[in-house]
């Protein structure tokens, strides 16, 4: 079974958005942290420079900053603010044991991580052996100061990445299915150009390597796909020009000894004594010399055919009155094989009527070697919507399995063991094939469930004038 290319494409896609996802959070985990530290440090300053005439009222103070920021993340954190005011701690009055030991801390404020901002001062660092955060006013030593524990901020970001990773499961389907748009989109962009290539490709047979079809590269990724696709599509025209030629000119070339061999063998026949054993055999070489004939003459015929060089004279043929005939005389020559017909009367083609014969025949011969005793060959020739159709079915036995998938290749007759019996070549639906492709006709092959073989003919009435 092949894989499928949007499948893996898929599921790279789907790699390539986890790699992105993960490495996403681990870098904004490790800038946004310290980005949200120093936004809730400056916070600090915010609150503590507008709220200040309410720090003796920690209550009032919380609600003066909460309605400045209101709705913001930070307002929350808030809650979490040590107040303290060294000029209680100054005049004995009563100071928070927390507050005492933070006061006490002068270190604190000349570490190298505090900073000034305008009228504030703002430090981080280790107080005994918390992490914390505070601001004061520069010029009020002994004045309110803002303290945060550092573990406070660790939480909220917790809280923070929990949420988010909860959203992320949530829209995960969101997710996946914007992906599978996405690979569906990349793969019509990534396909484009070469369907375009293919579909240019698909122009060309085996008769039409000869012409040059215009092959433009969408983009000039695929300038050298072109290029080599061209150069193939040259040389196998050279290939199939030098085989065609090669068929055409020993058939050509090998029809006249052939003809000279055939008159000295039958002039040979009537010299020697009647029946004697030389004449035997000078029989039996005349036999194989008529079949080297019919087989040159059809490889000739096929070659032609190839380098569509088959000359036709086209008529309209009455084909109603043409296998009607055809039955006629099979009657005569065939007494062991029942033959019937449905013929559909006045059923006119324009096509070649030497070569449709030898069709017609053909078809009809086969009907007849492969047939089985007691057998019978059934004719229908009907007509319609601009069209006809012509089907010549036999009962046959042995039939080979790939019979309607090779019974039009050159050369082949089936299975050996039984063919051999049967006089043939292998070439007869081969130049039926051909010669129906030239009219604009279609001919198939195909077995049925009754183990009978039928033979389909179909092609386009002749217009009137």
């Amino acid at each position: 079974m092949k894989r499928s290319f949007k499948a893996r494409l898929y599921l790279h896609v789907i790699l390539i958005a986890i790699v992105v996802i993960g490495s996403n959070r681990l870098i904004a985990q490790y800038f946004l942290t310290d980005q949200l530290e120093t936004r809730i440090h400056q916070e600090m300053g915010v609150a503590l420079t507008t709220c200040s005439d309410h720090f003796e009222n920690r209550d009032a103070f919380l609600s003066c900053f909460k309605a400045i920021e209101k709705g913001s993340l930070f307002s929350n954190i808030s809650d979490f603010y040590v107040l303290c005011d060294g000029a209680k701690r100054a005049d004995k009055s009563g100071v928070t044991p927390a507050c005492e030991t933070l006061l006490t801390n002068d270190d604190f404020w000349r570490s190298d991580a505090a900073s000034s901002q305008g009228q504030l001062v703002l430090s981080h660092g280790l107080v005994g052996q918390q992490d914390w955060y505070a601001v004061r006013f520069q010029n009020r030593l002994q004045g309110p100061e803002i303290w945060l524990e550092g573990r406070q901020i660790d939480d909220l970001m917790l809280r923070v990445w929990a949420l988010r990773d909860r959203n992320t499961i949530y829209v995960l389907p969101t997710i996946l299915g914007t992906l599978l748009l996405l690979t569906l989109y990349l793969i019509h962009v990534m396909l484009r150009p070469i369907t375009l290539i293919q579909n240019n490709m698909s122009k060309l047979t085996a008769n039409t390597l000869d012409r040059s079809i215009t092959l433009q590269a969408p983009f000039r990724e695929f300038e050298t796909l072109v290029q080599v696709f061209d150069d193939l599509r040259v040389r196998l025209n050279d290939s199939f020009t030098k085989a065609r030629r090669f068929a055409s000119d020993a058939s050509h070339e090998l029809r006249t000894p052939l003809t000279i061999l055939r008159g000295n063998v039958e002039r040979l026949i009537h010299d020697l004594p009647m029946g004697s054993d030389a004449q035997i055999r000078m029989r039996s070489m005349s036999d194989e010399v008529e079949r080297l004939i019919e087989i040159t003459e059809k490889l000739l015929l096929l070659s032609r055919a190839d380098a569509n060089s088959l000359v036709q004279d086209s008529t309209d043929v009455n084909l109603s009155n043409l296998l009607t005939q055809l039955i006629k005389d099979a009657h005569s020559f065939q007494s062991n094989l029942k033959i019937t017909s449905v013929i559909a009367p006045n059923v006119i083609w324009r096509c070649d009527k030497t070569l449709v014969r030898q069709l017609v025949q053909n078809l009809y011969a086969n009907a007849v070697h492969y047939n089985q005793s007691p057998g019978w060959v059934h004719f229908c020739l009907t007509q319609g919507e601009g069209r006809f159709e012509l089907t010549i079915e036999n009962p046959s036995k042995d039939i080979p399995v790939d019979l309607s998938e090779r019974a039009f290749d050159r050369f082949y007759r089936g299975d050996a063991s039984h063919t051999r019996q049967v006089d043939g070549l292998g070439l007869g639906l081969s130049i039926c094939l051909e010669i129906a492709k030239l009219h604009m006709a279609t001919l198939s092959l195909f077995v049925t469930e009754k183990q009978t073989v039928v033979a389909t003919l179909s092609g386009p009435l002749s217009r009137p004038d």
